[in-house]
């Protein structure tokens, strides 16, 4: 009779995290947001910000009212945060905090603030950029990242966005070590990108917590840890065909999964 109850419970939370993703399903929206920005920006209309050298550390926060911030615009380029903060005017708004566009070896660090923007950091054909120890929050999508390679984003806190990190036709890259919470769309997505790893990230409150299209191949998702779950963890492809041959997904300590199958 226990193992009956327990049966029973556990369906009827898969069917509750069904009904809500349902509600709102992961879908490809690359290259315009659902609210209508298109993020394919000219990197003339970024001047909250005069200067981006290729060593450039903030000594002030900077203040975007109604403005898109930091274009980055040479290759080889460090950017240190230096605790200080790049603030929009609310995600609502249709700007962009930083801009990483068809460019190399880029970095963003320094325990700063990207926050209260459409779009915290946009990178579009961009190879090697990497971005770590960085507090993202009060943004619609902290990192949106389309068309690159070599993106690693590593220890960074992402707090109160709609939306965490997404990827977009991504390869050899590794989103890892990252602390997610009360972001509440996803905090993790992926879609047709290829070859990349997602693992050791703490995740709560997220209505899916990792989704992973159907079309993305070669995804290690090893040793992540979820809780106050009240979606679904870990999402492959919304209940579509899913090869598991192509992809590596173990130790994750969740409770829902889709597939029913990829929980600890």
């Amino acid at each position: 009779m226990f193992i009956l109850r327990n049966c029973i419970l556990h369906t009827f939370a898969v069917i509750f995290a069904l009904f809500f993703v349902l509600w709102y399903v992961e879908v490809e929206v690359e290259p315009e947001l659902a609210s209508g920005q298109n993020v394919n920006q000219d990197a003339s209309l970024f001047n909250c910000d005069s200067y981006d050298g290729k060593f450039y550390t903030l000594n002030e926060s900077l203040d975007c009212d109604s403005e898109n911030g930091v274009a980055i615009n040479t290759n080889n380029t460090v950017i240190n945060l230096n605790n200080f903060s790049i603030l929009g005017s609310g995600y609502l708004n249709p700007y962009t905090g930083i801009l990483i566009s068809n460019k190399e070896n880029v970095t963003l660090t320094g325990n700063g603030i990207v926050g209260h923007f459409q779009i915290g950091v946009y990178i579009n054909n961009s190879k090697n950029v990497d971005i770590s120890i960085v507090n993202f929050t009060g943004n619609e999508i902290s990192v949106y990242v389309a068309n690159s390679s070599g993106i690693l984003i590593d220890n960074n806190q992402f707090y109160t966005n709609a939306a965490g990190i997404k990827f977009y036709t991504i390869g050899d890259s590794v989103i890892s070590n990252n602390t997610f919470d009360s972001n509440d769309i996803s905090s993790i997505s992926l879609f047709g990108s290829h070859d990349n790893i997602i693992n050791d990230n703490l995740i709560s409150s997220s209505l899916n917590g990792i989704f992973v299209d159907t079309k993305s191949t070669n995804t290690s998702l090893n040793s992540n840890h979820f809780t106050r779950s009240f979606g679904v963890d870990i999402n492959i492809g919304n209940g579509g065909k899913f090869n598991e041959i192509d992809n590596s997904i173990s130790n994750n300590t969740c409770s829902i999964s889709i597939p029913e199958t990829l929980c600890r």
